[in-house]
């Protein structure tokens, strides 16, 4: 009997171990799968313009409630980059603020995307984004220009990079050097042709 259980052990652990092995490679290409970069990207793109439409529904239905939330917590402005100049502003000054926001904004972006804040981070940035867009539309009593949806949409893209090279750099460390390397030149790229492009809008020239 001792020897007939010893089999049995012996025949089990068989079982599990192959089991694991089968597993094993399953679970680890899912895994490797989910870190990819363009997964992670596709997932925040994703997460925020569920946020967006969040947004757009409360605002239809509480139109009032989020232009005065606008007011009343402008410092939500800042957080995304959004800056009011005074009347006459020198092109440096304008120029420095414009890149000194975006690029604090989207620094913040990084490091809250690497403590893996990348889901409730992007839903709450298409919603506050989108709501921070429509609210200004009403204040001014304009329709949103073309220019704003292109500045609006290239920031978010920019953002979203951000949140998603800080989640990709903790999944992955610099393992994979090549995405975290390009998405770092992408987001400078966005960032300067976003800020000269938000200069021309106001001055009417770039240079």
């Amino acid at each position: 009997m001792p020897r007939q259980r010893d089999n049995d052990k012996k025949a089990i652990t068989k079982r599990e171990s192959s089991c694991s092995i089968i597993k094993t490679p399953k679970h680890a290409a899912k895994k490797i799968f989910k870190n990819r970069y363009w997964v992670i990207f596709f997932k925040c793109i994703g997460v925020f313009l569920l946020g967006v439409i969040f947004g757009l529904i409360f605002f239809i239905f509480f139109k009032e409630v989020a232009v005065s939330l606008t007011e009343k917590y402008k410092f939500l402005q800042g957080f995304f980059g959004m800056s009011q100049y005074e009347q006459g502003a020198k092109y440096a000054t304008v120029l420095g603020a414009i890149l000194i926001g975006n690029l604090v904004s989207t620094v913040s972006f990084f490091i809250l995307g690497y403590f893996r804040t990348l889901i409730p981070l992007s839903l709450v940035s298409g919603f506050l984004m989108i709501i921070l867009l429509l609210a200004g539309a009403v204040k001014r009593q304009t329709a949103i220009p073309i220019e704003v949806l292109v500045l609006f949409s290239a920031e978010s893209l920019y953002r979203c990079i951000a949140l998603t090279s800080g989640e990709h750099l903790y999944q992955n460390r610099l393992l994979k050097k090549n995405p975290f390397i390009l998405s770092i030149v992408v987001i400078v790229l966005l960032i300067i042709g976003s800020a000269f492009y938000e200069i021309y809008q106001i001055f009417g020239y770039i240079f």
